[in-house]
């Protein structure tokens, strides 16, 4: 997994972890995003269509509703997310 900082928040590569892994550590992060009023977008890297990331945020107590989540694929083939806090 590769972790870097951009301008506007945090890039995570996510693709090199097993899948087990891959959940727990972004909800991980972005509870720590929530604990600390962040305002910085997440953006995740992976190999497969992130749409249940999504789902599953809109699902937990914690995060429903708090985010706003897009994805895309990249001409490379990997797919990106970009997850940031809504603006009330």
């Amino acid at each position: 997994m590769r972790v870097s900082a951009a301008s506007s928040g945090l890039v995570m590569d996510i693709r090199g972890l097993t899948p087990a892994l891959r959940r727990p550590l972004l909800f991980t992060v972005i509870d720590k995003m929530l604990d600390f009023d962040c305002v910085d977008s997440l953006v995740v890297i992976c190999d497969h269509e992130p749409a249940g990331l999504g789902y599953q945020m809109e699902l937990r107590h914690e995060t429903k509703g708090r985010f706003e989540f897009f994805y895309d694929q990249r001409l490379d083939g990997a797919w990106v997310a970009l997850i940031r806090p809504r603006v009330h």
